[in-house]
C-alpha cells in the first residue's frame, strides 16, 4: 500500500487552493477539469492541479496508518457501496478513484469490467473493515 502523502499543512494549502477555484465543485467535492476527488488528490505527495494552482511536491510523510481524511472518505464511499453494487456512477468513480490513490493503480474510473470493479470493492472493504472498528 502506499503511504506517500503530503503533510497536514500542504493537504490543507491544497484544499484551500481547490476551494476557491471556479474549477471545483463543492457538491461533490471534484475538480471539474480532471474530474478528480480533490479530498483524495490533494494528499497524494506526486499528484498536482491540472491547471498548475499547486504541483507536485516532494515533502512526503509516511505514516504509519492511512491519515484521517482518507480514512473518513473509505467510510463515506462505503455507505454507497456497502450492497456490492454502487448506488450511481458517482460512488463506483469515488471507489475506483480511492482504491487507485491508496494502492497506486490506474483503473479507469468509467470501467465496467467486473474483475477491476470487484479488486476496487474488495479492497475499500478490508480498509472499511479495519477502520471501522
Amino acid at each position: 500500500m502506499n503511504k506517500f502523502f503530503v503533510s497536514n499543512e500542504v493537504y490543507e494549502e491544497r484544499m484551500s487552493i481547490c476551494r476557491a477555484c471556479s474549477h471545483y465543485s463543492s457538491l461533490l467535492g471534484n475538480c471539474l477539469v480532471c474530474k478528480c476527488f480533490m479530498k483524495i488528490k490533494s494528499r497524494i505527495a506526486p499528484m498536482q492541479c491540472p491547471k498548475g494552482f499547486w504541483l507536485k511536491t516532494t515533502e512526503i510523510i509516511t505514516p504509519e496508518e492511512l491519515p484521517q481524511d482518507i480514512i473518513d472518505e473509505i467510510l463515506l464511499v462505503w455507505e454507497d457501496i456497502k450492497t456490492g453494487r454502487a448506488i450511481n456512477k458517482e460512488a463506483k468513480a469515488k471507489m475506483i478513484e480511492l482504491y487507485n490513490t491508496i494502492y497506486m493503480t490506474k483503473y479507469s474510473v468509467g470501467t465496467n469490467c467486473g474483475s477491476c470493479i470487484s479488486t476496487c470493492f474488495q479492497g475499500i472493504k478490508t480498509l472499511q473493515e479495519k477502520y471501522s472498528k
